[in-house]
């Protein structure tokens, strides 16, 4: 399928480059280079650069609407530019990009994410957004309406002369794209709002405030937008999950399978939701529809069910299925976690009675005590049995761990992933896709990912460089046991559960 594509790529590749050829006089598309890239970002209030390689035929769907889009934008004083990372690879790699086409906004030299569409009209509106005021005076009149025609509004009691305001100025500059920002210099309607002068609310649906407390600084104000951005005891969806996601409190999922049961359930927790949600989300789950999610919890598929999952930390704590769903199992379950009381579980194979083949056969029972073992290097297969590269790249992998296997300081090892939690929250054990091949390095735990082919070569090399104890010069010499193609099978949702960006292979 690669090769297919290649090969779609190549031949449509001359057709797009002989347009934009053709009409390069024309084109509002400013070209970028290395050279001029720093000059150009320092001297642009608000522009928008495309990423891209001339193969990529996403990029080449793309550049029409971005031609037209920078021609309207001219009259506004916006300016499009585009950079071809085939060309620019040094600098490709200097601004994080991964994939093609990746679009990012500058202003005054930084730069941030574009989190728009890609269709003309998309970007012509997110870009002139942008040149509004990122956090503009809301009428006193006007307050009720702003807060009610967002789904989450924050505002902030003070002037624009406040030292507040800058602070508030900031968090909507980077979140403006989620949440409705606005300011009011009215201290009897603070009065009324019961907020203090100076002060931040957060709005959620129109209803009552949130308001903040702690020390002002854009970090901390950031952290409580999203936090306190989710509902209290609301319903978890794929439409919601990338909204509890961002707000980085561990989530309690309330699985349920009948409207009547979830009626019943939310009269019993809507106090208990309350009084906890600065340490966890509760959130109802329809099982009907997101039973998956619930399996890879590892949750019996018996309803209601409850388990708690902290993404940010990878880890998930399961409610016994003999415990009850009530507000009393709950207040108790859910107190232990928010006092740090509750281990956490993890999916595992039994630890094999025998494990004396040329690769280490891991489980998650023991995953800390082997992988990091600072006597020892480890070098990790984290693999799919269904996946397709994983099983063509096997020989080769076995063949390295035969290979080496006389190195007593260096273990060749691999886990199913999909039926292993990965213990720990270091976000270089994260599994986008399959295989995933890590070095655990002896003495310091420093974690190397694997870049390179499927071949034996290859990953011998790679542990020369990387190993703390090294290896000898000469132990491999085989004929090579896989293509060299590093072919790779990205985890989509069906894999995991709600969305595939925000819960990647997370297998909560």
């Amino acid at each position: 399928m690669r090769v297919a594509w290649q090969t779609v790529a190549a031949a449509l590749a001359p057709v797009w480059l002989h347009a934009a050829t053709t009409s390069a006089e024309k084109s509002a598309v400013h070209v970028l280079t290395d050279a001029g890239f720093d000059a150009w970002s320092d001297a642009q209030e608000l522009a928008l650069v495309e990423f891209y390689a001339p193969w990529c035929v996403y990029c080449q769907a793309l550049a029409p609407s971005y031609e037209r889009a920078a021609a309207a934008l001219e009259q506004y004083g916006v300016k499009l530019a585009k950079v071809d990372c085939t060309e620019e690879q040094s600098l490709c790699e200097e601004m994080d990009i991964n994939g093609y086409p990746t679009l990012k906004v500058v202003v005054n030299g930084d730069y941030v994410a574009y989190n728009g569409t890609r269709e003309e009209s998309g970007i012509v509106n997110y870009m002139r957004r942008h040149q509004e005021p990122p956090l503009p005076a809301v009428p006193a009149k006007g307050l009720g309406k702003f807060k009610d025609s967002a789904e989450v509004a924050v505002v902030g009691y003070f002037g624009s002369r406040a030292p507040e305001f800058g602070v508030l100025e900031e968090v909507a500059r980077e979140l403006r794209d989620e949440y409705s920002f606005g300011y009011v210099d009215d201290k009897g309607l603070a009065k009324m709002q019961g907020v203090p002068v100076p002060g931040i609310a957060v709005y959620k649906d129109g209803g009552e405030a949130d308001i903040f407390t702690g020390k002002l600084t854009t970090e901390s104000v950031v952290k409580f937008v999203r936090a306190t951005s989710v509902p209290v005891l609301g319903e978890l969806s794929s439409q919601t999950f990338g909204n509890y996601i961002r707000a980085g409190i561990p989530i309690g999922l309330i699985f349920y399978n009948t409207d009547e049961m979830r009626n019943g359930l939310e009269s019993q927790l809507a106090g208990l939701a309350r009084e906890f949600k600065r340490s966890v989300s509760l959130a109802f789950v329809d099982a009907r529809i997101y039973a998956k999610h619930a399996r890879m919890l590892d949750l019996k598929l018996q309803w209601p069910a409850f388990a708690i999952q902290d993404v940010v930390r990878r880890t998930k704590y399961l409610l016994p299925s003999t415990a009850a769903v009530s507000e009393t199992e709950l207040r108790q379950f859910v107190g232990k976690f928010a006092e740090g009381r509750l281990q956490p579980d993890f999916k595992s194979e039994a630890i094999p009675q025998r494990n004396d083949g040329d690769v280490f056969t891991l489980v998650a029972k023991q995953f800390n005590e082997v992988v990091f073992d600072r006597t020892k290097d480890v070098l990790v297969l984290l693999y799919a049995p269904w996946c397709i590269h994983c099983n063509r790249m096997a020989p080769a992998y076995e063949e390295l761990g035969r290979s080496l296997r006389s190195h007593r300081n260096l273990i060749v090892a691999k886990m199913d992933a999909t039926a292993n939690d990965i213990p720990g929250s270091d976000a270089d054990l994260n599994v986008p896709g399959y295989p995933t091949i890590v070095l655990v390095r002896a003495n310091d735990n420093r974690i190397v990912k694997y870049h390179g082919d499927r071949s034996v070569a290859s990953f011998t090399d790679f542990l020369r460089q990387h190993a703390a104890h090294g290896l000898g010069v000469s132990e491999v010499s085989h004929p090579e046991a896989a293509a060299a193609q590093p072919a790779y099978t990205e985890v989509h949702s069906r894999n995991v559960g709600f969305t595939p960006k925000e819960t990647r292979h997370i297998e909560l």
